[in-house]
């Protein structure tokens, strides 16, 4: 988890980190748009010293701050929120909509999307989340994300990422590799410094150069 005083607004934001694991910098450079819901894991963390002091970072003068006493063992919780379905996150991207940013992508090998957070929110509103169904990031207007929660298939409430405090991110990278047309594409995302699969290149001019020697 990297921490920076400039968190990501949300799951999915598109920037460029830089520094150490434990204080970086992120600065934000797309926010693309996702037409399809895109399903969302949650895990409910214990505070340690180092998150909580990363959060204490975060809050607004205006907020009720959690209470954490490290030598006490009932620990205040927070969310930790994962992209899961990478699948329609790569097709969502590759949408016409968002043909700018995929453009922009191609030349910026060190941007990545924002895949996980860490965030506080209201008890009454964490509460809602851990039990809901399934839980999915979503577009409720242009370029504005959302928690959209699920039952028996049907979203019946959405929660902006405004109400939480984000405290804390992790980045995917972008796999590129040629499709069945030819053409130079997102096929997977993988962690940080983690390298991409067989025949796919984290720089897509790296994998265009590659396909095209191999023609030859």
């Amino acid at each position: 988890m990297h921490t920076t005083d400039a968190t990501p607004i949300a799951l999915g934001v598109l920037g460029i980190h830089s520094g150490t694991v434990f204080q970086a910098n992120f600065r934000e450079t797309a926010l693309p748009v996702y037409q399809t819901p895109i399903r969302v894991g949650v895990e409910v963390e214990d505070f340690s010293s180092r998150t909580y002091k990363a959060y204490l970072q975060q809050v607004k003068k205006e907020q009720e701050v959690i209470n954490y006493v490290d030598s006490i063992s009932d620990k205040p919780t927070f969310l930790q929120l994962r992209l899961l379905d990478h699948i329609t996150a790569i097709s969502a991207l590759q949408k016409e909509a968002n043909q700018e940013t995929i453009s922009y992508l191609k030349t910026q090998k060190n941007t990545g999307i924002v895949s996980t957070v860490s965030m506080v929110i209201t008890a009454s509103l964490q509460d809602e989340i851990t039990k809901a169904e399934a839980v999915f990031l979503t577009n409720s207007q242009y370029k504005q994300y959302t928690l959209s929660l699920a039952k028996q298939g049907k979203i019946y409430k959405t929660i902006d990422f405004s109400k939480a405090t984000i405290f804390g991110y992790g980045l995917s990278y972008f796999c590129w590799g040629q499709n069945d047309k030819n053409q130079i594409s997102i096929f997977s995302l993988t962690e940080e410094n983690r390298s991409c699969p067989k025949n796919t290149y984290n720089d897509a001019g790296k994998a265009a150069e590659k396909i095209n020697y191999l023609k030859l």
